[in-house]
């Protein structure tokens, strides 16, 4: 079943990028011979006017062949076809060319950005936006602010769960802001500011008014092959103690756990009305990197989602779909930059394995999960194709720009060269990235 999850979404993603390539084909009116999906047996194979469609078993990539992409449209040669005059690939404009292989990543990047449009739209699972603890001494509690009050807007603006709220504030350090509440009070502060670590573990300053969400420590999620699930924590349990300290909500949980990296602990939960004793060991994990890297304790489960769903019109839907393929991009990007920089672990690195794996987690923890999973891979799938690789996308732009330069095509043993060292470099990628994933299964 997990098997089958991947195919389908990497099938998905791979008909979505190579569609694009095809459709502006046809638009700059290319004969394209062939459009395959897949790899492997051929599942399926059917010709539809000039273009012949292949599905083949193994969705791990695929084609769109052009006329005159292998030297066959030159006059002369045995196989060279009149009645395609003027419609090969190789013939066209430098920006005709461009656009053909640029719309792959696009569509990809596309797909993702309607994706997170039609989740915002139909409803995110959210919490309210109620504080739950206000810090001694903080800007909030010297504003009057206190746990139980429930947030209406900032600034005049609508907030609609403590998302929105956290978000607004971390963007407005030491700005004055007026706060108003159910109870139609209004409160004015200075937001202060607090050093926090990003998801590679480099500081930053945000905005915080030392007031947060009281969450309870009740499990949303269990991830199949960690301690929690290993140890048969379930779904629905409520955390009461560990190690015999009471646990009050949910980020009393994680911070105790996170701070026990390798060490047994006794969990007593709540289920069912029964309390039942757990012994598990947090898997210790590194994260973060450089000077800022530390071995945290993981035991593989989540919090429940909310107690909201938030839905949003049309056009805040695809201003929020816009911002979180931004968010995706850059850190997609910066990703790349910090492995190649060895600021991660060469070992991070994953591959198709590891897509099941979380493929296979996605779907278990809903239909919302899985398309969020598929709108993060469409994204990836879109930058890691514009690296200026030869054989991908990337490397094909790079030289449609150099021959744009010079004013003629390269060379054909330049080209031959230039393709032959992408290939290697490629196929160095997906060993190295299987290896992983075999080495992962093995620990």
């Amino acid at each position: 079943m997990n098997i089958l999850i991947a195919v389908i979404v990497l099938g998905v993603l791979v008909f979505v990028h190579e569609f694009g390539h095809f459709i502006v084909a046809k638009w700059a009116n290319v004969y394209v011979e062939k459009f395959s999906i897949g790899f492997g047996p051929v599942l399926l194979r059917k010709k539809y006017g000039e273009t012949e469609y292949v599905l083949s078993a193994l969705p791990l990539g695929g084609y769109v062949k052009m006329y005159g992409e292998q030297n066959d449209d030159e006059p002369g040669l045995e196989n060279y076809d009149t009645t395609k005059e003027g419609r090969s690939f190789k013939d066209k404009s430098g920006w005709h060319k461009a656009a053909i292989v640029f719309a792959g990543p696009l569509f990809n990047v596309i797909f993702a950005i309607l994706i997170f449009w039609g989740l915002y739209m139909t409803g995110i699972p959210s919490y309210s936006a109620v504080i739950g603890t206000v810090e001694y001494g903080s800007v909030a509690e010297n504003a009057g602010l206190k746990a139980g009050d429930r947030i209406v807007a900032v600034d005049n603006e609508k907030i609609r769960s403590w998302n929105e709220f956290v978000s607004i504030i971390a963007d407005k350090p030491n700005e004055k802001v007026t706060i108003t509440l159910s109870d139609n009070r209004q409160i004015n502060l200075t937001v202060g500011e607090k050093e926090v670590a990003d998801i590679f573990g480099d500081k930053e300053k945000i905005g915080s008014i030392g007031a947060s969400l009281q969450i309870d420590a009740v499990i949303g999620e269990v991830m199949p092959n960690m301690a929690a699930a290993e140890a048969g924590l379930l779904k629905g349990d409520k955390i009461l103690s560990i190690n015999g300290e009471e646990i009050l909500s949910w980020n009393d949980s994680a911070d105790l756990i996170r701070s026990k990296p390798g060490q047994e602990l006794m969990v007593i939960v709540e289920r069912q009305g029964k309390e039942l004793p757990f012994k598990l060991t947090p898997k210790p994990t590194e994260q973060g990197s450089g000077e800022n890297k530390k071995t945290v304790g993981l035991i593989g489960i989540a919090p429940i989602d909310g107690d909201i769903n938030v839905r949003y019109g049309p056009v805040d839907a695809m201003v929020m779909g816009l911002e979180k393929s931004y968010e995706l991009t850059k850190i997609i990007y910066l990703g790349f930059a910090k492995l190649v920089q060895r600021e991660i672990p060469a070992d991070s690195l994953g591959g198709p394995i590891l897509i099941v794996e979380t493929a296979a987690q996605s779907a278990e923890s809903g239909f919302s999960a899985l398309l969020i999973f598929m709108a993060a891979i469409s994204i990836n799938l879109a930058v890691f194709n514009l690296l200026p690789i030869p054989v991908l996308d990337g490397g094909q732009l790079a030289i449609i720009g150099a021959e744009g330069i010079m004013g003629r095509p390269l060379g054909e043993k330049a080209l031959g060269a230039f393709q032959m060292f992408g290939l290697l470099v490629i196929i160095s990628l997906m060993v190295f990235a299987f290896y992983n994933d075999i080495m992962r299964l093995i620990k």
